[in-house]
């Protein structure tokens, strides 16, 4: 499933990003059965590094030549976790004729709250903005009140302003 800034481009203002992060359901070593299938210039870290706010791993794969990298974030046992992956939605770009995985859009505010950069929260602000009456914010409530980020939530909900 694809996660992070390029997921975010689907229910919000694009944005630009150096990296591509993905959310893979497979155990801790099918990463090795990933791995056979990259392009030779893709270099993969065989170790993988703990993400500290959720507390699930990831891998780094850096594209010889770029700057540009994957990272693929292994699917925890997390509940949450478990339910954002649960809850992805096929989408599609037409202009690559290609269909893909993405998190539902409540799973992505809910995962930019947690992490909190300020490009994280500017992106759960858009998508709350530009989705407005489709989230579900029950669901949001819940897990943010959950992770403790329930204020930072209803902060942000109150900076966009009415139309």
């Amino acid at each position: 499933m694809i996660v992070g800034a390029l997921a975010v481009n689907c229910y919000t203002f694009a944005r630009t990003t150096k990296d591509a992060d993905f959310l893979l359901g497979v155990k801790m070593g099918g990463i090795e059965e990933v791995a056979k299938h990259l392009p030779a210039n893709f270099l993969i870290d065989p170790q993988p590094r703990m993400e500290l706010i959720t507390g699930s791993y990831r891998w780094i794969i850096n594209v010889v030549g770029s700057d540009f990298c994957v990272e693929m974030f292994h699917l925890s046992d997390d509940a949450r976790h478990q339910e954002e992956f649960t809850r992805r939605r096929q989408a599609s770009l037409s202009s690559i004729g290609r269909t893909f995985w993405v998190p539902a859009p409540e799973d992505l505010v809910i995962q930019k709250l947690r992490w909190a950069r300020s490009k994280d929260l500017d992106d759960a602000r858009n998508i709350i903005a530009v989705q407005a009456d489709a989230l579900d914010f029950g669901y949001i409530e819940k897990w943010c009140r959950e992770h403790g980020t329930w204020v930072r939530f209803e902060e942000i909900r109150r900076s966009i302003p009415e139309i």
